[in-house]
């Protein structure tokens, strides 16, 4: 009983002391709302480098905002790029090609990399989704107008500061939490009954602190890198875009029309050939026969 106890009042502190936690985090999120003070030079200049993507890791991905009590909140922003990039046909590949070199030189993640060949109804294409530390991201986005034509450009952000908070305060109370019981394991004193309890508790405590350090894992991903999603399209030739472009369309489906009437002439005569090869035979052996059995039948 003693050390159900301890378990009980181990659980009861900790709740007491996550919902101050989370009551200090709302208050800290609705701080800037209430008080907006003039930001410093220093700071102005921080923000002035994170809009333009030219700062260091930290200025892109986690930046620092004062409150109404002069403290640092340090921001996590998990920051996005979607482009469309055009080259002509035969280049697609190597423009793909030197695009994944040229981020693995940077040390960047790959997450996906496709490429489709060139097919007689529709041209080659790629795609690539890629995690680029942020210092990195503008010498990336150089070299890949380099190997292609940049058609549309869209950034993106999300602030994740309000998540990572709240996985940090759990893993920091889900730790002490499975610490405790740990300790409670090597009482000697205790009842069998009791450390049956504790380690069934043991197991379940661990199991979230696995499963909340995941979702910590994937936010570090995604405020620590910068997502680049691109897509690779062929560019159109002079007729497949101008003023013949109709009749380029037209000349092209032609020849489809064609070979489409030629295959349906072939698939006919495959039909009709098996009854032309017995059905002529048999009406010329009807033929020789049928006078025979008419003059049997009329002498009956």
């Amino acid at each position: 009983m003693k050390v159900l106890s301890k378990l009980f009042l181990i659980i009861a502190t900790l709740s007491l002391v996550a919902c101050g936690q989370q009551r200090n985090n709302a208050e800290v999120a609705s701080a800037p709302s209430q008080a907006m003070a003039p930001m410093p030079a220093s700071d102005m200049t921080r923000a002035k480098m994170a809009e333009n993507y030219s700062g260091g890791e930290e200025s892109l991905t986690e930046i620092s905002e004062p409150t109404a009590t002069n403290a640092t909140v340090k921001r996590y922003i998990a920051l996005r790029h979607s482009l469309t990039v055009e080259a002509p046909a035969k280049k697609i590949q190597t423009a793909f090609d030197k695009t994944i070199a040229h981020c693995e030189q940077l040390k960047c993640q790959i997450l996906s990399a496709n490429y489709n060949r060139e097919t007689p109804y529709s041209p080659p294409s790629a795609s690539l989704s890629v995690r680029i530390p942020p210092r990195s991201i503008e010498i990336f986005l150089s070299g890949l107008a380099k190997n292609a034509e940049i058609l549309q450009h869209q950034r993106d952000s999300e602030d994740k500061t309000d998540a990572v908070i709240d996985a940090e305060a759990r893993i920091k109370n889900l730790t002490e939490f499975r610490d405790n019981l740990r300790a409670m394991l090597s009482d000697k004193s205790a009842k069998f009954k009791d450390l049956i309890e504790v380690q069934r508790e043991l197991v379940n405590t661990q199991s979230q602190l696995d499963s909340i350090q995941g979702v910590r894992k994937v936010l570090a991903q995604e405020t620590e890198l910068v997502a680049v999603n691109i897509n690779f399209t062929a560019q159109q030739g002079i007729t497949e875009q101008g003023f013949f472009a109709p009749v380029a369309r037209a000349l092209d489906e032609a020849g489809q029309v064609l070979m489409n009437s030629v295959a349906a002439v072939i698939t006919f005569f495959m039909m009709v050939l098996p009854w032309v090869l017995f059905g002529i035979p048999m009406f010329i052996l009807a033929r020789k026969l049928w006078p025979k059995v008419m003059s049997k039948w009329r002498t009956k």
